[in-house]
């Protein structure tokens, strides 16, 4: 009998936030994409193309985990540290590019907003959003799981950590 799907914790707040973007973005920049002139619409669009572009990468990222033995989805643990490919830049890729995704969505908030009357969710989504997600993943979800990983493999975390960067980057050395 197969098991039922179980998406991960992190899985839901990602959903949570971007279902945030949605309700709180997403009425303003309808408005502004109807009402406003073709040339003032095309780096909306643009926009929305990155936006695209971050939720394709975070499939790829979480297919790449899959292909290592691990499922990001619904929380299985691959047997060895994955520290190569997105995770060789971040050690959190899906993460950073969510966080990325929601900085997007606030860059569109924004720029509709200049074609739009004042919108009090809009502001909230544009700013709570991606605030929020960073303070909940860098205080909670991200120690919570490099504690996992440090019992899991650890000397091999704590070198892979001194290399790559929690959110973005590699370190000199």
């Amino acid at each position: 009998k197969p098991k039922r799907f179980k998406p991960a914790p992190t899985f839901v707040i990602d959903l949570a936030f971007s279902a945030l973007c949605v309700v709180g973005i997403g009425p303003p920049l309808r408005r502004m994409l109807a009402s406003a002139p073709l040339p003032a619409v095309a780096p909306e669009l643009a926009l929305i193309a990155v936006l695209v572009a971050c939720y394709f990468a975070k499939t790829r990222t979480v297919g790449w985990l899959g292909a290592k033995g691990g499922d990001a989805r619904t929380y299985v643990k691959s047997g060895a540290l994955v520290t190569n490919g997105p995770y060789g830049w971040s050690r959190h890729p899906t993460y950073a590019l969510a966080f990325a995704q929601f900085l997007v969505w606030s860059a569109i908030g924004l720029y509709a907003q200049m074609f739009v009357p004042f919108s009090l969710p809009l502001w909230l989504a544009v700013v709570g959003v991606p605030l929020g997600f960073f303070l909940l993943n860098d205080l909670v979800v991200m120690p919570t799981e490099e504690a996992m990983l440090r019992r899991l493999h650890p000397d091999e975390f704590d070198a892979y950590a001194a290399r790559v960067n929690r959110w973005f980057g590699r370190r000199a050395g």
